[in-house]
């Protein structure tokens, strides 16, 4: 069902979608998929989607919201998903975030909000993660310019990554751009990241 921007904002009780579209599409009941592949959605459609699921979302293998796709996805209720990859897209969830592999947010224009936060958040990166389950997360924190990393909800530091993340960093790059990269990879390759 299609609905005005202003009444998808107001569902949601904060404005994402006024000023970007004119027309939401609303599910009002749960809503399970077996992959939810943001950039074949797209393709698909031949345009970017603005998504309001209701009733929750439950994603059986990998939501990756992918790169140079700027679609706006809002979540009432929990966001369930095996894998999670942030990207361009914007993911909004007014609930919780119950992922049970990993949650993987690298360098991307995108935005994840869960229960009013962001790992930018000034309530600080244990305030998200109390809404937010998985055994390992790689979150960059653009604000701080640096890699917010969780196994099992504890925080971890860089120098307890696999050596892989961390060899022959290029000392004029980014090394939480390059080692986030590399966590990427390992991820996606069903590779652990900690040591």
């Amino acid at each position: 069902m299609k609905i005005t921007a202003a009444r998808a904002d107001e569902l949601l009780g904060s404005s994402w979608f006024t000023g970007y579209t004119a027309e939401v599409d609303l599910h009002e009941e749960p809503v399970v998929h077996d992959e939810f592949d943001v950039e074949a959605r797209c393709e698909a459609l031949g345009d970017t989607e603005c998504v309001l699921f209701g009733a929750g979302l439950t994603v059986h293998g990998t939501l990756d919201l992918a790169g140079d796709v700027h679609s706006i996805y809002a979540v009432r209720g929990t966001l369930r998903a095996r894998r999670l990859i942030l990207g361009d897209a914007v993911l909004v969830v007014d609930g919780t975030v119950e992922v049970e592999e990993w949650l993987f947010g690298g360098d991307t224009r995108g935005v994840f909000e869960v229960g009013g936060l962001q790992v930018e958040s000034d309530e600080g990166h244990d305030a998200l993660f109390a809404k937010v389950a998985t055994p390992t997360a790689v979150l960059l924190d653009r604000t701080r310019g640096e890699l917010v990393l969780r196994r099992n909800g504890e925080p971890r530091q860089t120098g307890q990554l696999v050596a892989p993340a961390l060899a022959d960093l290029d000392p004029d790059y980014r090394p939480e751009l390059l080692i986030g990269a590399r966590l990427r990879e390992l991820l996606v390759a069903g590779q652990p990241i900690f040591a």
